[in-house]
């Protein structure tokens, strides 16, 4: 009798030790599934992949931060004149600004004519813009930890960027213009057919420059932040003051600076604003006295 009562109990414990190892591996794999509508490029998901290590086929994939998940297919869009970038909504200001920097991007790397308006057409050679939050007012400031994240889906019928913000758009636009390739062979230009679900892995994304002791001028600051904008940086510090100069323009206390390498206050708001557009932040670091002083 207390053979069998022990045999009994031996049994219940590997039961029980069974059945916990399989709700665990039931709940690893639905924690780990991708919810995807294959009808809609409007993807959902509970959590993000990492994909490209070990992958061959994601190797030619040339986007730089690299997505958080792609899907890459063995198929190609390509991209021609009269190329369309169609918006959904009513575009603000600020996406109406961002669409004609992008259009002209895709016009000069690819050399094709690139057309942008709200009028839905049949033929693959667009791609759509959806932000259902569009509305929102111009010349906002981008915040620290904002939404960033957007779905791109290039399909044989053609290409659909959707987010929740100004600056996911931006992003996956940043995206869309590094996945244009050259076919050397026939001289044409094409784009992966892939489905991207993307947001930044650090919400601090930064970039310094020290203009105090290697003056940069506007143009240079310019062009600094255009490639930002394209690696998706958001942060742009600048250190404005040291033994080398104070480069900042100072009505009051104008024997600061004695030469033309200063930024006037005219400068800083065109910088600032310029940055604006792109969903970066600038960040001016001024000294204080210190050391032997």
């Amino acid at each position: 009798m207390i053979l069998l009562k022990n045999i009994l109990k031996i049994l219940f414990l590997l039961f029980r030790t069974s059945f916990i190892i399989i709700l665990y591996l039931l709940y690893k794999k639905k924690s780990s599934t991708l919810l995807i509508d294959k009808n809609d490029y409007h993807y959902h998901f509970d959590n993000y992949h990492f994909e490209y290590e070990n992958n061959s086929i994601l190797t030619n994939i040339n986007v730089i931060p690299f997505p958080q998940f792609i899907n890459k297919k063995n198929s190609i869009l390509i991209i021609s004149n009269g190329f369309r970038i169609i918006s959904k909504q009513n575009s603000t200001k600020d996406l109406r600004l961002a669409l004609r920097r992008y259009s002209k991007y895709i016009s000069l790397l690819a050399g094709i004519s690139v057309e942008i308006n709200q009028t839905f057409l049949s033929s693959v050679n667009k791609l759509i813009i959806d932000c259902p939050l569009i509305t929102s007012p111009n010349n906002t400031y981008p915040k620290l930890g904002e939404d960033e994240s957007y779905t791109l889906n290039i399909t044989k019928t053609g290409s659909y960027l959707y987010s929740l913000s100004l600056t996911g758009i931006i992003r996956g636009l940043s995206t869309f213009v590094q996945l244009i390739e050259r076919n050397a062979s026939s001289d044409t230009f094409y784009i992966p057919l892939v489905n991207i679900i993307d947001r930044p892995r650090f919400i601090w994304r930064g970039l310094l420059l020290d203009v105090s002791r290697h003056w940069m001028p506007v143009s240079v600051i310019r062009r600094t932040l255009n490639a930002m904008e394209l690696s998706k940086f958001n942060v742009l510090h600048l250190h404005l003051s040291d033994d080398q100069g104070f480069r900042v323009e100072s009505i009051e206390h104008y024997l600061l600076h004695d030469r033309n390498d200063f930024f006037t206050q005219k400068d800083i708001k065109y910088l600032v604003e310029y940055a604006r557009q792109r969903r970066i932040r600038i960040i001016p670091e001024f000294d204080i006295p210190g050391h032997t002083t």
